[in-house]
């Protein structure tokens, strides 16, 4: 009885202690607001509610990371050159979405005639590991980053925390894939390479983690990294998932795609390790 007593007191000191921070965080405050402002516009756009449980999921997805990591947020390696890795960062998704554009909408002459997005890996899912794995790691390992500067250790801490929502999340798709499990594990896998790995490398363990050294407040930080992550999407947006709609491309880039980059991002300032959360973001995809 005293440990239960002793662990619903300190709930409710964390819990109370996490709400008084929050309080007094006014950027923190503005973060939530413009990051839930596009959501509730969508009552005034869609003429369903469908939309509210994804909202409610990413609440829910960043509200467990949370409780699994009340002591606080993981520690900032130290980053060299802020401003310029940032940049560097910044570079590759640019790059990388100049290279999607291009394939998905067939303006490169190599690509056969029978090309469609999403379903290349010598197109698409190996460039993409190339270009946003392998090549920055390299490049930070020169510049005398080791794994654990990276968010690429094995760090049991991170999969503890990690643990409800892949559990949950695994639970989930095989629930909803139960006819055809073989073909959910192979979307799993191709989105991990395709999507979970490459997207937590360059987004959260190299672009985000600059913007907090550089720009001193993890709030504002995870706004910026999540607006970067959600605007990126537009061009596939409006060529594959939504063709020819820009309405459409943008609210998807301001709601589930920003929204689910924030909770990615916050995720990543919970744990530091980009592995589980390439695992939870390929689950996501997947399902």
């Amino acid at each position: 009885m005293r440990a239960i007593k002793n662990y619903s007191v300190s709930i409710w000191r964390d819990s109370r202690g996490a709400l008084s921070r929050t309080l007094h965080d006014r950027a923190a405050i503005a973060a939530m607001i413009l990051l839930t402002l596009p959501w509730l516009a969508m009552w005034a756009i869609r003429e369903n509610f469908d939309w509210l449980e994804n909202f409610a999921k990413m609440i829910g997805i960043a509200f467990v990371f949370w409780w699994m990591s009340r002591s606080g947020a993981a520690h900032l390696p130290e980053i060299k050159k802020p401003r310029a890795e940032f940049l560097f960062a910044l570079a590759l998704i640019i790059l990388w979405a100049l290279w999607r554009v291009g394939i998905c909408a067939k303006l490169f002459f190599f690509l056969p005639a029978d090309f469609a997005c999403y379903k290349s890996w010598e197109i698409e899912i190996l460039p993409k590991v190339i270009e946003q794995v392998i090549f920055p790691i390299l490049v930070l390992f020169g510049a005398g980053y080791g794994w654990r500067a990276q968010g690429i250790d094995w760090n049991w801490r991170a999969w503890w925390i990690s643990l409800p929502i892949l559990l949950a999340m695994s639970g989930y798709g095989i629930y909803l894939h139960w006819n055809d499990l073989p073909m959910f594990a192979q979307n799993t896998v191709e989105f991990f390479f395709g999507a979970g790995l490459p997207e937590e490398v360059l987004f959260r363990a190299i672009l985000l983690t600059r913007l907090e050294a550089w720009w001193r407040n993890s709030a504002w930080a995870l706004f910026g990294a999540s607006v970067i992550f959600g605007l990126i999407h537009l061009p596939i947006n409006y060529l594959v998932f939504h063709p020819n709609n820009a309405r459409e491309a943008w609210l998807t880039a301001l709601t589930f795609q920003m929204g689910f980059g924030a909770v990615f991002v916050f995720a990543y300032q919970r744990t530091r390790n980009v592995l589980p959360l390439a695992v939870f973001h390929a689950l996501v995809d997947a399902i």
